[in-house]
């Protein structure tokens, strides 16, 4: 039988990152029921250039999505996982294994759009 293999991409965009993020895959696949709109928001806010690194805090600012909603979120890294300061996180998803929310997700994905260009952001 013919496996099929796919060649990854030359980069990672905010467009391509879900299919080749590990993350992602790793929300699928902890059967969470609101793992598909973590992504689809992660994604959006890529997308829009809406995830901004602060260099002197350490931390990165998820902006808000225009005519969506007004708050602009924090995430932290701390002790080799992330943290945020929405409701989402600090309510529903504590109790996971592997708490995470559309902020956090964001942040990996910019990560590892990052990672992936060596440093350099490629939008389509």
């Amino acid at each position: 039988m013919n496996e099929i293999t796919y060649e990854p991409p030359r980069f990672l965009t905010p467009k391509n990152v879900v299919y080749w993020s590990p993350t992602a895959q790793q929300l699928q696949t902890d059967g969470i029921k609101q793992g598909k709109a973590i992504i689809t928001k992660a994604k959006k806010f890529n997308e829009l250039g809406l995830v901004k690194y602060n260099s002197e805090s350490k931390d990165w600012s998820i902006l808000p999505i225009p005519g969506y909603n007004k708050t602009t979120y924090t995430v932290f890294g701390t002790q080799g996982h992330f943290v945020c300061n929405c409701q989402f996180y600090n309510t529903v998803s504590k109790h996971w294994e592997h708490p995470t929310c559309s902020h956090i997700q964001a942040v990996k994905f910019w990560l590892e759009i990052k990672r992936y260009n060596g440093g350099k952001d490629v939008r389509p």
